[in-house]
């Protein structure tokens, strides 16, 4: 059984049937095969084909059916248009019937000797509403709809008008007018006129005509056909065809300029076609000469138009019929194609081979050709020139007076003078397809085909026939598209050992499944992974022997220059250059693998497996799809990992900077610090999620050379310090351990920066600094930490310790008790008396502090000191002192007064007293 076959259903039945017009319940079908399709369908059926048959319900192609309609009279003349039947019966009237209204019927009288009109050419116009009737007597009468009766046409005198070639631009019009059109005659002459209703009131039409050519030889004009260029409007071809000749001619006719009554447009055009004609001569007895244009309805853009495909014309000798292509022709030149002489079938119910009779008219459908013979109708496929359909009419004594088809409706009708009948087509390009299969034209035959079943016959056949013709990537995508086991067709594409062709069938086929396949589709993809694979690696080797080609060139190059040679040298040359261009499509074909490749597993993303895919690149060794698909899958970890142990450390780090997370920064920054810290510092900088503590791992890992520039640690904490605003205190300890570590004694600036900065807010643990600073002997740090503290002894002393006065006078001053402050500037005074430093120096503290007096340090120096070295000091500070003294008698006096005074008030107050009246209030 098919690996596909347990997961999906690749056939689908759809009928179409297409039913157009009545039937007859007494027509007769008799289905004619294709000798060609027959064989071919035999040849399928052995191969597994299903073979497609008319079937039992069906509608045949062809049916001829009789109008259910009595006519009051014998019928001369019969027109059909636009859905609108015109009749002109003996007694010179004229039946116009709507065919939707088939009970609404108008008549109309000729203005004639009713017994005189027997015979009569009848012309109507596309639209339906204009009416041409011309008589072999040479008189010429205008219908338009809804009058009465048909007008004279005065200037049309002797003139027996025996084919028209109507406006293609009128037929969508909504003017009453037909625009220009040309007529021709009897007697070998071509009119232009225009066709206008003017008043109904009127006895005789008044419409003018102009003779505009005359056929070089002179003879009837049996057809006329006036067609314009699809893509040049104001270009013309202009068919005329005679009982031998069927002349072309094309020009420039502008039909926009010129109406009514004015100078004929097409004068000048016909007048030089026929001074020197193009025409085609049939040669013997003049034929009937019928001519028909067959029309089909395209669309340029968003715009509608009708354009002429094909024509056929009636001879002596056949049917002359080929295809109408519009380009660039100028006039003289020919705008048919693939013309061709089809002889007249001989009748399948004639016992008299040698009957010649000629079919007297003619007409177009989409694929055939449809001829009427006085007791038969009969229609030629186009295309093979065989007899599609061939029906007698049922009286034996009955004889068909003409054919015609209408366009507009895609209508055809015979008439007799007692019948009128509708040859009714179905669905005629049913047996299309088969034709071009026949022929091997398989794009023509899949575009008729109506089931899956014909289009799986088309597709086999097309496949079979590439592969016999060694085109097998063509053949794979056609096989791809049919029913054929999905094994046996690999295992024929196996057997030729090209990987491009086995690529193609499965591409091809990967498209044919359905959404819902999930298992085939994996199974395909991850097979074409492997083939992509492969043909990349069989162009790479293809490459480097092309390398090893120009190398070796390059060397023969090298050996002609030491002894020259002209044809050498030459050859040399030659040969390095095919080499290159070679070189060159190798590199196109792999660029282009690479990007089929790329397009396949993103479109089928969900159904490749990523364990096989990582299998297949690693053991293709394509590194670069290895990271293409990680890359689409986002699996990041895994490309920095692969990055990591390739040792490109900076590949890794530009892929973390991209598509990093947290997680992952933690996880590979310990190596990645080692190996690229600056690289890594610059990508975490940029990194605003990261948690920085998570990162102090790696930063212990990270082992600075001090010759080895700035410490990258240091700085990245520095950032998150400064820029972040990390509060984190497991940071703070650990920048701070790092710049005790990096700073120097006699330098601690940075050190002592962040302390006095961060100090203030306690962010980092002052006990375990103050441990760091006296560990790495940083004194500095370590008297700002103890005054941070509040330990302002141990920094004075410290900074005593070291000698520097200065430090211990600064953290003197900082204590908010003023005895302590006093105790410890004695303590520096008393150290710098000890240390034998000179007493001009020690009595310049003094005065530096405001605390301290000569008398608090007089107890600290030897009793031999000499006075004379702070005599003045002594001095100032006696007459400081006596001042004081001074002071303080004088308020004592001041305060012995002020006691006085008061004793006095007092005593005063004994006898003091006030008179109050009775009358006085209290206030």
């Amino acid at each position: 059984m098919s690996l596909l076959d347990d997961y999906a259903d690749y056939q689908s039945s759809a009928q179409h049937h297409q039913q157009n017009g009545a039937q007859s319940s007494a027509a007769a079908f008799s289905s004619q095969p294709q000798d060609g399709l027959a064989l071919d369908v035999n040849e399928f059926d052995t191969d597994g084909y299903i073979a497609t048959t008319l079937e039992a319900e069906d509608a045949p192609v062809f049916s001829l059916d009789t109008v259910q309609f009595r006519v009051p009279n014998k019928i001369i003349s019969l027109a059909v248009s636009n859905d609108i039947l015109v009749l002109v019966i003996e007694g010179a009237k004229v039946l116009r019937i709507k065919l939707q209204e088939a009970h609404s019927i108008a008549e109309a009288s000729v203005p004639v000797n009713p017994t005189s009109l027997r015979a009569c050419n009848v012309f109507l116009d596309p639209s339906g509403r204009h009416l041409l009737l011309s008589t072999p007597q040479g008189e010429s009468f205008y219908y338009y709809e809804g009058w009465d009766a048909a007008k004279p046409l005065s200037r049309f005198k002797n003139m027996e008008v025996t084919a028209v070639a109507w406006n293609s631009s009128a037929w969508s019009s909504a003017t009453s007018s037909t625009r220009t059109i040309l007529l021709g005659t009897h007697d070998g002459k071509v009119y232009e006129t225009e066709l206008r209703p003017g008043s109904e009131k009127a006895k005789r039409s008044d419409i003018a005509v102009h003779c505009v050519a005359e056929l070089p030889v002179r003879e009837r004009v049996t057809g006329l056909a006036m067609e314009a260029f699809p893509a040049r409007r104001k270009h013309h071809l202009v068919l005329i065809t005679t009982g031998t000749r069927m002349y072309q001619i094309v020009g420039a006719a502008d039909l926009e300029s010129q109406t009514g009554d004015k100078s004929a447009v097409f004068e000048a055009m016909l007048r030089n076609g026929l001074t020197n004609p193009n025409f085609q001569e049939i040669p013997g007895m003049p034929g009937p000469g019928a001519l028909t244009v067959h029309h089909r309805e395209t669309r340029a853009g968003s715009r509608a138009q009708i354009v002429a495909t094909d024509f056929a014309w009636l001879t002596s000798m056949g049917v002359f019929f080929g295809r109408l292509t519009f380009g660039a022709q100028e006039a003289g030149d020919s705008v048919v194609e693939n013309a061709a002489l089809i002889p007249y079938p001989a009748p399948s119910s004639s016992t008299d081979i040698s009957s010649t009779e000629q079919p007297s008219s003619l007409s177009l459908t989409e694929f055939h050709i449809l001829l009427q013979y006085s007791d038969r109708v009969c229609a030629l496929n186009m295309l093979n020139s065989k007899v599609a359909y061939e029906q007698t009419i049922g009286s034996s004594d009955e004889t068909l007076q003409g054919l015609t088809v209408d366009e507009t409706k895609h209508t055809c009708w015979l008439y007799s003078p007692a019948n009128i009948y509708e040859l009714v087509v179905t669905d005629e390009d049913r047996d299309v397809w088969g034709i071009y299969l026949s022929r091997h034209q398989f794009d023509m035959a899949l575009e008729h085909c109506y089931n899956d079943m014909q289009r799986d016959m088309v597709l086999r056949a097309q496949a079979e026939h590439l592969f016999a013709a060694e085109d097998y990537v063509q053949s794979a995508e056609c096989f791809a598209r049919t029913s054929v086991n999905f094994e046996e067709v690999v295992l024929r594409f196996m057997e030729k050992k090209d990987n491009m062709v086995l690529r193609s069938y499965l591409v091809a086929k990967l498209k044919t499944l359905r959404k819902q396949d999930h298992t085939q589709i994996t199974l395909l993809v991850m097979w074409l992974v492997e083939i992509y694979l492969s043909i990349i690696g069989d162009i790479e080797a293809k490459l480097a022997s092309a390398g090893m080609a120009i190398a070796s060139s390059s060397v023969t190059q090298m050996n002609t220059t030491a002894e020259p040679s002209s044809s050498s040298s030459s050859a040399s040359n030659n040969s390095s250059e095919s080499v290159l261009s070679v070189k060159a499509a190798y590199n196109r074909e792999k660029s282009d693998m690479q990007k089929e490749l790329h397009a396949l597993v993103e479109e089928h993303k969900q159904a490749v497996d990523p364990k096989t895919t990582y299998q297949l690149a690693e053991s293709h060794g394509r590194r670069d799809f290895w990271l293409f698909y990680a890359s689409l899958c986002g699996d990041y970890e895994r490309i920095v990992e692969y990055w990591m142990e390739k040792e490109e450390c900076v590949r890794a780090i530009e892929v973390l900077g991209h598509y990093g997370t947290p997680e992952m920064f933690y996880k590979y920054s310990p190596a990645l610090m080692s190996a690229e810290p600056v690289a890594l510092v610059d990508v975490l900088m940029r990194q605003p999620k990261l948690t920085p503590n998570k990162l102090i791992p790696a930063f212990m890992r990270y082992g600075h050379e001090p010759s080895g520039g700035a410490n990258q640690s240091i700085r990245y904490l520095r950032f998150c310090i400064q820029k972040q605003m990390c509060r984190d205190p497991v940071v703070y300890n650990y920048y701070l351990t790092l710049l005790v570590k990096e700073s120097d004694t006699d330098d601690e600036s940075e050190l002592m920066s962040f302390l006095t900065t961060y100090g203030k807010d306690m962010l980092y643990d002052p006990d375990y600094a103050l441990r760091m600073c006296k560990r790495f002997r940083r004194i500095q740090s370590c008297v700002h930490l103890y005054s941070l503290l509040r330990l302002y002894e141990d920094a004075v002393e410290l900074a005593l310790k070291q000698g520097d006065i200065e430090l211990a006078q600064i953290h003197a001053e900082r204590p908010d008790d003023d005895k302590l402050c006093k105790r410890l500037w004695l303590k520096i005074a008393q150290h710098m008396i000890q240390a034998k430093q000179p007493a001009s120096e020690v009595m310049e503290l003094v005065r530096r502090s405001d605390r301290l007096g000569v008398e608090d340090i007089l107890p600290f120096f030897p009793d031999f000191t000499r006075v004379d070295d702070f005599k003045d000091d002594i001095c100032v500070a006696l007459e400081d002192y006596e001042l004081q003294i001074q002071d303080l008698r004088g308020e004592m006096d001041e305060a012995t007064r002020t006691a006085e005074a008061m004793q006095r008030d007092m005593s005063s107050l004994k006898n003091r007293f006030a008179i109050l009246s009775t009358k006085e209030t209290c206030q």
